[in-house]
């Protein structure tokens, strides 16, 4: 690649990157106005710092459990769709059966139905059972819409291990389940991680389900953002303190899996 060529890719890939960060950047800098800053007709990016939006939100208005309850759900969620979806990507990769196909399909139909198309039939199930306003019912809601995810791109993990491999620890003693857990489990785990990630981000970030299932306890933080928008008006700057707190497990489970993450993600691309 030629020098132009370098410096044009790198001017796009600041732009990019600029485009991408000054949403956030802007809510975190909100985050730390007052008021007047914050309703100010012209744009401040020079002000005198406070972090009175903090606390107001999370221990005057008791927002600090509901950061709880969604760590809760979406760590819930995540593990219960890979334990249960994991599995199930193996059996498609490696197993010829009739309805193979069609079976698969029905799974990936779960995620083409509008989500409010099933929240009603969800509240009535869960209310006839008695699990409304628990967090119970959110990641059991949550894990319906997640395991399709992990079973549709789980099954390309799995097919790109070859099946020599499973062969070979079923010579050397290993059930098909103990080659599954021993082997085939730990070869796949960046696709697993990718995986994961994705379940993490979406469960945190759902609010539909969760608004309908939970009332009071088990309230999320997706939930719990409306209840800022008063009848005085929108406090933005403990809006912005919600949403910078919100995005921080985000990032901080993406970094934690970062190692397996791109691998995740580019698993299978080059072959040879």
């Amino acid at each position: 690649m030629s020098k132009s060529w370098k410096i044009l890719a790198i001017g796009i890939l600041a732009c990019v990157l600029v485009l991408a960060l000054t949403p956030y950047v802007w809510i975190l800098l909100t985050s730390f106005k007052g008021r007047l800053d914050i309703l100010a007709t012209q744009p401040t990016w020079f002000f005198m710092p406070t972090f009175a939006n903090y606390p107001a939100v999370f221990i005057d208005k008791e927002y600090l459990p509901l950061v709880f309850n969604s760590l809760v759900i979406s760590l819930g969620s995540t593990a219960l769709s890979i334990l249960i979806g994991a599995p199930a990507a193996y059996v498609f990769a490696r197993t010829d059966f009739a309805g193979k196909e069609d079976l698969f399909f029905f799974f990936l139909t779960t995620r083409m139905a509008p989500p409010i198309a099933i929240a009603v039939p969800l509240f009535l199930f869960f209310t006839t059972i008695g699990l409304t306003d628990t967090i119970y019912a959110v990641v059991i809601a949550h894990t319906s819409f997640n395991l399709s995810l992990v079973v549709w791109m789980m099954r390309g993990f799995f097919a790109e291990i070859p099946k020599e491999i499973d062969e070979a620890a079923m010579m050397d003693g290993r059930s098909k389940l103990g080659a599954f857990v021993r082997v085939i489990v730990p070869l796949a785990a960046p696709g697993l991680a990718a995986t994961a990630v994705l379940c993490f981000i979406m469960s945190w970030n759902e609010f539909l389900y969760a608004f309908i299932l939970v009332a009071f306890e088990g309230r999320p933080l997706t939930v719990g953002i409306p209840g800022l928008i008063t009848p005085h008006g929108t406090l933005w700057g403990q809006v912005a303190a919600v949403a910078v707190v919100a995005t921080l497990p985000i990032i901080v489970f993406t970094f934690l899996v970062q190692r397996h993450l791109v691998r995740g993600l580019t698993f299978g691309a080059v072959k040879g």
